[in-house]
């Protein structure tokens, strides 16, 4: 909780600073705000590590089996992923770009899914059997 408190102070810290030297220097605003992004994704990656380790100490207590929760975490990181990445795209003015991308993560994101599918109807085909 203290990382995320840190994230969004840096986050808040680095806009307020961006927007008030904006016009003076529209590139050290532009560095400023991908700084404090940068260090956002980080605090980021250092609180997934910790879900991440708990969620596998989860699974292997629960026996499931891998193909199960595998094609869910591709498609929360593809989520995430296009997520960012269109944000970005936004921001520098692109937002066909954006589009496209997020079109392109959904088919990516239905693609990863497709094997949750087939363990799904596997299960039901042998529950009517």
């Amino acid at each position: 909780m203290s990382g995320l408190m840190q994230a969004v102070g840096a986050a808040v810290v680095c806009a307020v600073l961006a927007l008030t030297i904006k016009k003076e220097s529209a590139p050290l605003s532009w560095g400023l705000a991908l700084a404090g992004g940068i260090y956002v994704i980080f605090a980021a990656v250092s609180s997934l590590r910790a879900g991440v380790a708990e969620a596998q100490r989860l699974i292997v207590a629960s026996g499931l089996n891998s193909g199960i929760y595998i094609p869910v975490a591709q498609v929360v990181g593809i989520g995430v992923l296009v997520r960012v990445s269109g944000a970005l795209c936004r921001d520098a003015g692109q937002s066909a770009l954006a589009a496209k991308l997020e079109l392109a993560g959904t088919a990516a994101a239905v693609a990863a899914s497709l094997p949750l599918f087939r363990q799904v109807l596997d299960v039901a085909s042998s529950l009517a059997s």
